[in-house]
């Protein structure tokens, strides 16, 4: 699967990333890149605070308030292949990528596409149960992604 593709799909089909994904370094200035991108996580972020109450049983499932907020997610990262040029490694916004983004592309695909399968059984789920199995693989997904290639907050 391409990053390109994957981005474009997802958003297309209420998905959080696209159809697949090969990382294209490029288009965005640095600065504007990390801001992008802190924009996709912060939409990922709410996602999470979507599903994190209906896999925990403090709200009921809802698969239309998944899907919503699904789309809600990959609608903020449309443009995730343009989101890694070379210059944003460093910029003047503060940028929590690690190196290994860039010198371990194959890596960061892999870890993505991971995410992106997770995140399509995720959405497909069709009662509790399923979106109960489902979840926890999203957790791991946001998680392979996070340990290689983000660095904690200080």
């Amino acid at each position: 699967m391409r990053l390109a593709t994957l981005v474009k799909t997802m958003t297309a089909s209420a998905a959080i990333l696209g159809v697949g994904i090969t990382v294209a370094y490029a288009a965005l200035s640095g600065d504007d890149a990390i801001k992008a991108r802190q924009e996709c996580m912060k939409g990922q972020g709410k996602m999470m605070g979507v599903a994190v109450p209906m896999m925990k049983g403090e709200k009921p499932y809802d698969a239309a308030a998944v899907t919503a907020a699904i789309d809600a997610a990959g609608a903020g990262c449309a443009n995730w292949a343009e989101f890694w040029p070379e210059d944003s490694m460093k910029g003047t916004v503060e940028t929590y990528a690690k190196p290994e983004i860039w010198s371990d592309k194959a890596g960061f695909e892999a870890a993505g596409n991971k995410s992106y399968t997770a995140m399509q059984a995720l959405k497909t789920t069709a009662d509790e149960a399923a979106f109960k199995a489902a979840f926890p693989a999203v957790g791991d997904g946001c998680q392979g992604c996070h340990e290689k290639f983000r660095r904690p907050k200080e």
